[in-house]
C-alpha cells in the first residue's frame, strides 16, 4: 500500500474545487477496488475474530477431549473390577476403532494414578457436601480378617447429601497397626480428620457409631464405643442387629439339644459334596433320574448370617429325592470300601426317617421367617423404628407356628401320614430324637426378645415419631418432652421441632417441614453393618489372583469408585481432568515411548 494512503496525504491535481473532488473520488474508487485495500480489509476482519484465542481454545479442547477418553477408560477398569494391566490394551483397541486417545497416559502406572486421583477427588466432594450442609453423620466400621496378610478396617458413612434422604457412603479402607481398641479408635479418628471432618464439626454433627459385637468394639470398660462416647458424650452407639440375630439363633440351638444333632447331620452332607467333585457329579446324575433340582448346600446355623442357613436348608429340601437316590446308589456301589458304603447307608436311613423330615420342615419354616427378617434389616432404607416393627412382627409369626404348623412342616406331616415323600419311603427311627417344635420356637422367641429388644431412653424417645405408637386421641403436647430431649442431644432446633410435632399431631398424614431435620436425623441411624459386609464382598472381588499384589490404598481407591461412583455411562471426567492437569501431564503431551514388542508372526493370520 502506498505511503500517501497510509498517512492520509492524498491530494488532487487541480486547484478548482469541482475538479479536485472529481479527482479524489476517482482515486478513492480505484483504491477501493485495489488488491491492497482488499487485503487490508481482510486483515482487519480477521483481527476482530481473535484467531489466536480460538486456536488456543481449539488446541485446549483437543487436549481435554483426549485426556477425557483416557480417564473414562481408567474409570471403566475401576468400576468393572478389571486389572490395571488391561489399560494399555483398551487404549489400543479404541485407537483401532478410530478414537483419538493421545500419546501419553497409556501405561498401567498412569491408570493407577488416574484412579487414585479420581477417588481422592470423589472423597473430597462427598465430605464437602456433608460438611457444608451440616448433615448429621453416622459411622459404621468393621474389620477385615486379612487382606494381603494385613489387618484392615472398612469405614462407611450414612449421611444426607444436599438435604436428600440419608444414604450409605464408602469412606476408606484403613490399615490397622494392631487390633487393640486404642489403635482402632486412633485409626478411625485420623481417617475422619484426614478426610475433612474437623473435631468441632464432629462434636456438633456426629450422632451414631455402629459396629459388630466384638468385645474390642463394644467392650463395656475399654471398647472402641466406650472410648468414643467418653470423647463425644452425645454419641449413640449401636450393635449391628444382624449380628445380634445370629447370636439369638445360636443361643436357641445351644438350648435345644436336638437342633444341634440336626445341624451336625446337615454339615456332614455339606462336607460330603463340597470336598468331592465325584460326589457332586453323582448327585447331579441322581437328580436327573428323579427329575429333581439340586441347589448348593452350605453350612447351617454357624457363624454365617441366618439367610445362608436358610438357603442350605432349602437346598436339602429341594434336593431331597436326589440326595436319597445318591445315598442308596453309593451304599450299593461295590467299588467303594465297606466303611464308605456303611456311611452312605446310615445317611440314607436318616433321610428316610419321618423324624428328620419333620425336623427339616420345622427348620425350613422358622429359618424362612428369620432369613426374611435378616434381609429386611440389611435394606438401605430401614430405620430403627421400622426394624423394631419387623422384629415384633417376626416374633408374632414364630409364636403362631406353635398353634398352626408352617407350610413345610404341614407338608412333612402329610408325607409322614402317607409313608413317603415323592419316591422316598419314610419310616420311624427310634434312635432319632426329634426337635420339640414348641420348645424350639419358644427358645427362638425368648432369645430374639433378649438380644434384639430396644432399650434405652433415646430409642423410647424416637418412638414418638411413629404414628403407630400414638394413643387413639393424642393430646396436642404428646411427645413434646421426648422431642425436646432429642433436639438437645443432637444439636437441633428445639422450638422448630416442637412446632413441627404439633403440626404432625394435627395432620399425621404429612410430615411437616419444620420436623424434617429431626426425622432426617432419625433416618441417619443405621440398624446394621450390612453395608460393611457388602464392602468386604467387593474387596474379595477386587483382590483376585491377578491383583493380589495391590496396595491397601489402591484397593481403597477402587472401592471408592466402585461403590460411590456413577455408572460408566453417567461418568463425566472433565472436572477430574481439570484438576489433574494442574499438576500432571495431559494425554497429548509427547514423551519418549518404548517400541511395543510384537508377537511372533503366524502365516495363518492371512487366512483369518
Amino acid at each position: 500500500m502506498s505511503e500517501e494512503w497510509v498517512h492520509f496525504k492524498i491530494q488532487s491535481s487541480d486547484s478548482s474545487r469541482s475538479t479536485s473532488l472529481a479527482s479524489l473520488r476517482n482515486k478513492i474508487r480505484r483504491h477501493e477496488t485495489s488488491r491492497a485495500h482488499k487485503i487490508a480489509q481482510e486483515l482487519t476482519e480477521k483481527g476482530g475474530q481473535d484467531l489466536v484465542g480460538n486456536l488456543v481454545r481449539a488446541v485446549s479442547e483437543t487436549v481435554f477431549a483426549e485426556t477425557d477418553s483416557v480417564f473414562r477408560t481408567a474409570y471403566y477398569l475401576a468400576k468393572m473390577n478389571r486389572p490395571f494391566t488391561d489399560h494399555d490394551s483398551l487404549i489400543e483397541l479404541q485407537e483401532k476403532n478410530g478414537a483419538n486417545m493421545g500419546t501419553s497416559l497409556h501405561s498401567r502406572y498412569s491408570s493407577t494414578k488416574i484412579v487414585e486421583h479420581i477417588a481422592k477427588e470423589m472423597q473430597k466432594k462427598i465430605v464437602h457436601s456433608i460438611v457444608t450442609s451440616s448433615s448429621k453423620l453416622s459411622v459404621l466400621i468393621d474389620e477385615a480378617t486379612s487382606i494381603s496378610h494385613k489387618s484392615a478396617m472398612i469405614v462407611n458413612l450414612k449421611a444426607s447429601v444436599d438435604g436428600a434422604t440419608p444414604e450409605f457412603l464408602f469412606l476408606e479402607l484403613v490399615e490397622l497397626e494392631s487390633q487393640r481398641a486404642k489403635d482402632i479408635e486412633e485409626a478411625l479418628l485420623n481417617c475422619l480428620d484426614t478426610a475433612g471432618f474437623t473435631e468441632e464439626w464432629l462434636q456438633n454433627n456426629w450422632v451414631s457409631f455402629v459396629s459388630d459385637g466384638a468385645s474390642v468394639m463394644l467392650g463395656k470398660d475399654s471398647g472402641v464405643a466406650t472410648r468414643l462416647t467418653a470423647r463425644y458424650p452425645t454419641l449413640f452407639t449401636w450393635h449391628c442387629m444382624n449380628h445380634r440375630l445370629e447370636l439369638a439363633v445360636s443361643d436357641a440351638v445351644d438350648e435345644v439339644q436336638a437342633v444341634n444333632h440336626f445341624k451336625v447331620f446337615l454339615e456332614k452332607i455339606h462336607n460330603l459334596y463340597s470336598q468331592s467333585n465325584k460326589n457332586s457329579r453323582e448327585l447331579l446324575e441322581a437328580a436327573q433320574e428323579v427329575g429333581s433340582q439340586v441347589l448348593k448346600i452350605g453350612r447351617v446355623l454357624s457363624t454365617r448370617w441366618v439367610a445362608s442357613s436358610f438357603h442350605s436348608v432349602k437346598a436339602v429340601w429341594t434336593s431331597y429325592e436326589a440326595l436319597n437316590r445318591h445315598f442308596e446308589n453309593a451304599a450299593g456301589d461295590q467299588t467303594r470300601s465297606s466303611k464308605e458304603r456303611q456311611t452312605y447307608r446310615g445317611l440314607a436311613r436318616r433321610m428316610q426317617s419321618k423324624e428328620f423330615l419333620c425336623d427339616l420342615g420345622l427348620m425350613f419354616d422358622a429359618l424362612s421367617e428369620l432369613a426374611n427378617l435378616s434381609q429386611q434389616l440389611q435394606a438401605h432404607s430401614v430405620t430403627l423404628l421400622r426394624a423394631d416393627h419387623l422384629l415384633k412382627r417376626t416374633i408374632r409369626v414364630l409364636a403362631s407356628f406353635k398353634d398352626t404348623q408352617g407350610e413345610k412342616l404341614e407338608e412333612a406331616l402329610t408325607a409322614q401320614a402317607l409313608g413317603h415323600l415323592g419316591s422316598v419311603p419314610l419310616e420311624s427311627n427310634a434312635k432319632l430324637t426329634p426337635i420339640n417344635a414348641k420348645q424350639f420356637l419358644q427358645s427362638l422367641i425368648n432369645n430374639l426378645e433378649k438380644r434384639l429388644s430396644f432399650d434405652g431412653e433415646m430409642l423410647h424417645d424416637l418412638s414418638v415419631l411413629d404414628t403407630g405408637n400414638w394413643p387413639s386421641t393424642p393430646g396436642i403436647r404428646h411427645g413434646e418432652a421426648q422431642v425436646k430431649r432429642l433436639c438437645r442431644r443432637f444439636n437441633l432446633g428445639e422450638e422448630q421441632a416442637v412446632n413441627g410435632m404439633r403440626d404432625f399431631l394435627e395432620h399425621p398424614d404429612s410430615e411437616p417441614e419444620s420436623l424434617k431435620p429431626l426425622i432426617q436425623c432419625m433416618k441417619t441411624f443405621p440398624c446394621s453393618t450390612a453395608e460393611c459386609e457388602r464392602g468386604f464382598s467387593l474387596m474379595n472381588n477386587i483382590c483376585t489372583d491377578k491383583r493380589s499384589t495391590l496396595l491397601l490404598s489402591n484397593v481403597s481407591n477402587l472401592m471408592m469408585i466402585s461403590i460411590n461412583g456413577p455408572p460408566v455411562t453417567l461418568f463425566e471426567p472433565r472436572k477430574y481432568v481439570t484438576t489433574w492437569l494442574r499438576s500432571h501431564r495431559s494425554a497429548t503431551q509427547a514423551r519418549r515411548q518404548c517400541t511395543p514388542q510384537m508377537p511372533e508372526y503366524k502365516h495363518i493370520w492371512k487366512a483369518l
